[in-house]
């Protein structure tokens, strides 16, 4: 072969496994992703003491329209939950409404 074909073969192969080594990269990088993403799920989801019913629940609602998404929210707009405070879930429980 000549110079010229041997230095863009090389080339070629030196492009291939970077291209491999990228690709590794990237898969591993959507894997952290995804774990990163899913334990913030989680910790969502068991810091409002969602049982997996009520969770099925919500979502469903949220899917069908019962309440906006918060994507959906006019900046500056205030959940539902913004106003409810230790004292509101206290005379909840003592009520009897609390479902836990």
């Amino acid at each position: 072969m000549s110079a010229r074909l041997d230095k863009i073969g090389a080339d070629w192969k030196r492009a291939i496994k970077k291209a491999e080594e990228w690709s590794e990269k990237a898969k591993e990088l959507e894997r952290k992703y995804k774990e990163v993403e899913n334990t913030e799920i989680h910790d969502l989801v068991h810091e409002a003491q969602l049982t997996p019913d009520q969770l099925a629940e919500v979502l469903k609602a949220l899917k069908s329209g019962a309440f906006p998404s918060p994507a959906v929210l006019p900046d500056g707009a205030v959940s539902a939950d913004a106003g409810v405070t230790e004292n509101d879930n206290t005379m909840k429980e003592q009520s009897g409404d609390m479902s836990s």
